[in-house]
């Protein structure tokens, strides 16, 4: 069940040197940006919450390994006219067809690559689509994240975004798994690389003013890059 209770504080954030992160502020800061905010204490509970909310739509699920991680895809698909996974290409489909299909749908969930207690949310990205389909176009976007991705401000969210994020993706993807993020230390090199994974950044500062709806779902514990 989601808890908004000011009592929540102090999870321990181990990719930012063990910095505790109050998650009463962090909520309350993404409320005050217009975003409507769901917190959970167990990952099973967040993925009943998004079934039970999201019924009867048209929807699409961007690039986001905490997706999979939860299990989203399969907890959706029986109570929604459709669900179309990025992940999930029809048979000779191609990428940017698959891309395109995310577009427009009455319901996109993604993650983001960080999100600062002072309530800017960050993706970085090398195609564009999974931005693209989270600013414009649907009625109705939920980020779905792990408490892993709270940094104390937007400067460190901008940080993990390119320095932690950035290279963990570029690793798990088989076009982009040769640069220099990848193969050396895990940092950003602002590289020239043909398969780059980050060409555009993208701050949420606020809910946009034609969506009806932004909804960030933190869940304690690790999930995603």
């Amino acid at each position: 069940m989601a808890n908004t209770d000011t009592t929540i504080k102090a999870v321990t954030n181990p990719q930012n040197n063990n910095t505790p992160i109050d998650i009463s502020t962090t909520i309350q800061a993404l409320e005050r940006n217009k975003f409507i905010v769901k917190y959970f204490e167990h990952p099973t509970d967040a993925t009943a919450y998004l079934a039970n909310r999201i019924q009867n739509k048209r929807v699409a699920l961007g690039d986001s390994r905490t997706l999979l991680e939860l299990g989203v895809y399969d907890a959706l698909v029986p109570y929604n006219i459709e669900v179309t996974d990025i992940h999930r290409p029809l048979p000779g489909e191609s990428f940017r067809e698959t891309a395109l299909r995310t577009m427009g749908r009455d319901v996109f969930l993604t993650s983001v690559n960080a999100l600062s207690q002072t309530g800017e949310m960050v993706n970085i990205d090398g195609t564009g689509n999974r931005i693209a389909a989270s600013l414009f176009g649907s009625e109705e976007v939920f980020f779905v994240l792990g408490t892993n991705k709270i940094t104390p401000d937007l400067a460190s969210a901008i940080y993990r975004a390119r320095n932690v994020a950035a290279p963990q993706n570029s690793k798990k993807n088989k076009k982009s798994s040769l640069n220099p993020c990848s193969k050396l230390e895990e940092k950003c090199y602002d590289c020239g690389s043909p398969d780059r994974i980050c060409n555009a950044l993208t701050i949420y500062y606020k809910k946009m003013r034609n969506m009806q709806i932004m909804e960030v779902i933190i869940i304690n514990g690790d999930f995603g890059f």
